[in-house]
């Protein structure tokens, strides 16, 4: 029997249809009908375009897809995507299915490179290497989605303002340019942002509504979640922390990378240590020989840590969120008792947040651009739907 239904009700019903299938599978057509008050011959007909288009299958593969008594599965593995967590010490690659699931990884350094292109070129190449090296059928990549620092418009796929340490990196068509070397949807939100929803979805901020990220690794960002909504600002520029004040004098003197940047950050401590030493001293090294007590170190780290929690206490007084999580390199070394015994002096009973430590550190960027691919590329897959990403 055919079922005719409006345009707009058929496209919700069977996005209702897949989204059941794909969270409490397997599952028969008769439980899909009770769990979505669907009638049971229009989850049929849904349910035989489904499986037309590949996005689910009937475990019995003679079965007739008319029966309602056989389970029906998501087909998680029918396509994947590749994420980019594109760091300016490292970059990170991922596979992952049609469930949001990581099928496979993999670290590289980030490239010495003078150019843009030249950056962007190796990229590509590396992605291509990583397709073949899964053995995954290149014609089942479905989408990919990068999450770069910066400014970035995920409308238009372009970093409006890069990161100083990448080469060239404003004003880039990275959405572009990898659809035209792969022929995919390419989805793209700046790291922090996207580590964010890594956190809301898998992560120290699910079932939150109004919390903030602070990644600090060889740069200083954040990311805002209020009220269920992630908030990107007028122009993409929601979150920049590395640029605030927190001295007269800074007013006086712009700054390329941001003053809280610059003492915020492992870039920013790692000149400090050299200014001091006259040698290159990593930051995790720095916080070595602070607690080993050298008093030169000491003061950097202390600085570091002063600021720090004056970032957070300033956060805290715009946006009240329930939770502050940190992430990046930087935060591997931290003291996390002396960060919350400096914001507890200045909190009371309505501002009072739980500060932790991501548990995901770099996944969760992957994950949660991961999750912007996915959305993008296949819209009718819900996976966050009780907050808004966009």
């Amino acid at each position: 029997m055919e079922v005719h239904l409006p345009s707009t009700i058929r496209k919700m019903n069977k996005e209702i249809v897949l989204n059941i299938i794909k969270d409490m599978g397997p599952i028969s057509r008769t439980e899909i009908a009770k769990h979505s008050g669907i009638t049971k011959a229009t989850v049929s007909d849904i349910v035989k375009s489904l499986i037309e288009e590949k996005l689910i299958f009937d475990e019995k593969e003679d079965a007739d897809v008319s029966k309602r008594g056989t389970k029906l599965h998501f087909s998680k593995n029918a396509a994947y995507g590749i994420a980019v967590d594109l760091g300016g010490t490292t970059i990170h690659f991922g596979q992952f299915n049609l469930a949001g699931e990581c099928l496979a990884e993999r670290t590289v350094a980030t490239y010495d490179l003078e150019s843009s292109q030249a950056f962007l070129e190796q990229m590509a190449a590396d992605m291509e290497a990583f397709i073949r090296g899964s053995g995954l059928d290149p014609q089942r990549l479905s989408f990919i989605s990068i999450a770069t620092p910066g400014i970035v418009d995920p409308a238009s796929g372009v970093v409006i303002e890069g990161s100083p340490n990448l080469p060239g990196w404003n004003n880039i068509g990275l959405a572009q340019f990898f659809t035209d070397k792969f022929h995919v949807p390419v989805a793209i939100e700046n790291d922090v942002r996207a580590s964010l929803i890594g956190e809301m979805y898998a992560g120290a901020l699910r079932h939150l509504n109004s919390a903030v990220l602070i990644g600090i690794g060889t740069g200083l960002g954040s990311a805002v979640l209020i009220d269920g909504k992630v908030i990107r600002g007028a122009n993409n520029a929601a979150g920049e922390i590395g640029y605030m004040l927190f001295q007269t004098n800074q007013l006086y003197d712009p700054s390329a990378k941001g003053h809280f940047e610059t003492i915020c950050s492992g870039s920013g401590l790692e000149a400090a240590a050299y200014s001091l030493f006259q040698r290159k001293i990593s930051a995790k090294e720095l916080f070595i020989l602070a607690a080993q007590g050298n008093l030169q170190a000491k003061y950097v780290i202390d600085r570091f840590e002063d600021h720090l929690a004056m970032g957070i206490l300033n956060i805290v007084a715009v946006l009240n969120p329930e939770k502050i999580v940190l992430m990046g390199g930087v935060t591997k070394s931290i003291s996390l008792d002396r960060i919350k015994e400096k914001v507890g002096l200045h909190t009371s009973g309505v501002t009072a947040l739980s500060i932790e430590i991501s548990n995901m550190q770099h996944h969760s960027a992957l994950q949660g651009i991961a999750i912007l691919g996915l959305n993008q590329a296949f819209p009718s897959l819900q996976f966050m739907k009780d907050k808004q990403i966009y």
